[in-house]
């Protein structure tokens, strides 16, 4: 009996981290590897911090610093299975959408008007993400970058 029950503890261990989100974790961007548009400056250094909060929560906290030496700073969590973002600016809407394992869509809203657009792709060896950002400038011109960060 002890052994079965050893077997079955160990199954569902093994189990339970089959099923952790692949975005989860500490990520920097690379920022050699990311494309940003020529109008904008690429900050200094930014780590992405992912962890699960609860079983139905993630936070997120975003830091580092601009190209102007300006901190960045942002926490904000979401729900596992995607949904509201909370922790957002008066008048931003954030909504995340899990497409599949290690790729999500998160749609940024600024009172109530699409402003960006992100695809949040993890690497089939757990390695990289990749984060493309389609948006609209303050001229009404569509732009796209592409982010690329490395697992810490």
């Amino acid at each position: 009996m002890r052994k079965v029950m050893l077997f079955l503890m160990v199954f569902c261990l093994a189990g339970s981290l089959w099923a952790v989100d692949p975005t989860v974790g500490t990520w920097k961007l690379n920022i050699e590897e990311s494309k940003f548009r020529p109008t904008v400056q690429a900050p200094k250094e930014q780590m992405i911090v992912k962890r699960e909060l609860d079983a139905d929560q993630f936070e997120l906290v975003i830091t580092g610093m601009n190209a102007d030496g300006s901190p960045i700073a942002t926490q904000m969590t979401h729900p596992q299975q995607g949904g509201l973002v909370s922790g957002l600016p008066e008048g931003a809407m954030v909504v995340l959408t899990v497409v599949a394992p290690g790729e999500t869509l998160t749609t940024f809203l600024q009172d109530g008007k699409q402003v960006q657009l992100h695809r949040n792709t993890v690497s089939k060896d757990g390695k990289t993400m990749q984060q493309v950002i389609k948006g609209t400038d303050d001229q009404g011109k569509p732009y796209e970058e592409t982010m690329i960060y490395d697992r810490q």
